[in-house]
C-alpha cells in the first residue's frame, strides 16, 4: 500500500517553482505552495484515493491541505460523513482554490436534499464554508421549479470570496432564467458590491447577446445610482 513518504515524494516531483509564484496571489493562503498542475494533483488524487488521510501533516503547505480534504470527501461513504468532516476541518480550508474544486465531491441528489445542507452551510460564520454552501448552488442553476427558493438564499456579506460566489452564481442564474434574475438584481435587497460581480460575470459571457448585456449595463448604472443619492 502507498504510505504517506510516497505521497510527499511524487509531491517533490511534481512541484513547480514558477507556477508556485505564479499561484500565490491567486490563492491568497498564508502557507507555502509547491506549484503543482492541476492535472497532476487529479492524479495523486487518484493514486492515493485510499491513503490513511491522519497521517498528514497539515498547514505546512496548500498542496498537502487540498489532497487531505478532496481525498478525505472522497473516501467518505455518505453526505452526513462529509458534511462533518470538513466542518470538523475547516481550518485546513485555506483557500478558495480547495473549496471550487472539491464541491461536486458531494453526495447531492437534488434541490430538496441540498436545501438544508446549503442553509447548514450559508449559516456560519467560515468564509469558505459559507462558500461551499453557495457553490453547491451550481447543481441546480437550471432548476426553475426552485428559483425562488434559491434566490432567497442569498445574502449580504463581508467576506470576500463569498461576495465573489453569489455574483457567479448569480450570473449562472441568469444564463437559464435571465428575467427572473434581471427582476431578482433590480428589486433586491442585495449589497450593489455582489449585483455588480454578478453584471460583469454576465457581461463577459458570450452565451448572452449584446442587447442583454447592454440592458444590464443600464442596470448598473441605476443601481449605483440609488446608493449615491
Amino acid at each position: 500500500m502507498l504510505t504517506y513518504q510516497d505521497l510527499l515524494n511524487d509531491i517533490e516531483k511534481s512541484k513547480n517553482e514558477k507556477l508556485a509564484e505564479f499561484s500565490k496571489p491567486i490563492l491568497n493562503t498564508n502557507i507555502a505552495i509547491k506549484g503543482i498542475y492541476s492535472k497532476d494533483i487529479k492524479e495523486l488524487i487518484k493514486k492515493y484515493k485510499d491513503i490513511d488521510i491522519n497521517d498528514f501533516d497539515l498547514d505546512v503547505y496548500y498542496e498537502l491541505n487540498f489532497l487531505y480534504i478532496a481525498i478525505g470527501l472522497k473516501q467518505k461513504k455518505t453526505l452526513k460523513e462529509q458534511i462533518d468532516f470538513v466542518f470538523e476541518n475547516s481550518k485546513h480550508i485555506v483557500s478558495w482554490g480547495i473549496t471550487d474544486s472539491t464541491f461536486r465531491y458531494f453526495k447531492l441528489k437534488d434541490f430538496e436534499e441540498a436545501l438544508p445542507v446549503i442553509q447548514k452551510f450559508i449559516n456560519t460564520n467560515d468564509e469558505f464554508l459559507i462558500r461551499y454552501g453557495y457553490l453547491f448552488l451550481f447543481n441546480f442553476v437550471k432548476d426553475k421549479d426552485n428559483l425562488e427558493r434559491i434566490f432567497s438564499l442569498f445574502r449580504n456579506s463581508s467576506y470576500f470570496y463569498v461576495k465573489m460566489v453569489e455574483g457567479w452564481v448569480l450570473s449562472s442564474l441568469y444564463i437559464y432564467s435571465n428575467e427572473e434574475t434581471y427582476n431578482y438584481l433590480l428589486n433586491s435587497s442585495l449589497d450593489y458590491e455582489i449585483k455588480n460581480i454578478a453584471i460583469r460575470k454576465i457581461c463577459d459571457s458570450y452565451r448572452v447577446n449584446k442587447d442583454e448585456k447592454d440592458k444590464l449595463k443600464l442596470l448598473r448604472k441605476r443601481l449605483k445610482e440609488k446608493i449615491t443619492n
